[in-house]
């Protein structure tokens, strides 16, 4: 089987040598692609070396253009090329290299596995008091909205290529965070193969949350909109 990893990355030169080192450590045939937004603090470089040690392919885009628009190039390059298995994680150390066995392990009966954070009740430990609430607040909400029982704003997943509807790669009208709601949404309409995986997330390890106040209004109106859908398609 083919298997691609992809890492988005904005900025990541703290952590992103790491994660690399940390995949290859697995031992697994797995080739690795990155998506770079124009990161200014070395991150490019980083990528530059790792290359030529690694079955690394990196591609860099002009600006930031958002963490939606690159998952869904990873989408349609791992179309392209043939992969069967992409597998999706953050490159600041939240998603942690070692859970991707497990979640290769749930595969060959489901069409899109998920990192889940809230499978454990220790997941979350490392987290503030106020941040563990916000996620909570944010995960009861798309669940309420949508019907999705799945932790859906998970980056750390894993996609059976063959089975993911045109829809995800082409029309989405989500370019960042809402991404990983929206497409949940699309593909659990589409009645795919669903499962979850537990995880541990651990504090920030390196700079900081990328998700803005202006991020944060955009993913709310991508909400009202998918629910919206969500009730025309329940009133056919």
């Amino acid at each position: 089987m083919k298997i691609l990893t992809f890492i988005p990355t904005l900025n990541e030169s703290g952590t992103i040598g790491e994660v690399l080192d940390q995949i290859q450590e697995l031992g697994l045939e797995i080739d690795i692609l990155v998506v770079d937004d124009n990161s200014s603090d070395g991150t490019r470089e980083i990528l530059q070396v790792a290359e030529r040690r690694m079955p690394l392919k990196v591609i860099l885009r002009p600006a930031k253009m958002g963490i939606g628009t690159a998952h869904i190039q990873a989408l349609n390059y791992a179309r392209e090329m043939g992969y069967e298995c992409l597998i999706s994680m953050d490159a600041d150390g939240a998603h942690h290299p070692k859970f991707i066995p497990a979640i290769l392990s749930a595969y060959p009966s489901n069409d899109l596995i998920v990192g889940s954070r809230y499978l454990r009740t220790d997941s979350l430990n490392e987290w503030s008091s106020f941040r563990k609430l916000l996620t909570h607040s944010v995960h009861l909400m798309i669940r309420m909205s949508l019907g999705l029982r799945f932790d859906s704003s998970s980056g750390f997943r894993c996609y059976r290529i063959s089975q993911i509807p045109d829809v995800i790669f082409s029309g989405l009208r989500s370019e960042g965070y809402d991404f990983f709601f929206e497409s949940m949404y699309e593909m659990n309409a589409r009645k795919l193969r669903i499962s979850e995986v537990s995880i541990v997330l651990p504090a920030r390890t390196y700079g900081h949350s990328k998700m803005t106040l202006g991020l944060a209004f955009v993913a709310l109106r991508t909400l009202f909109f998918v629910t919206l859908r969500r009730a025309r398609r329940i009133g056919r």
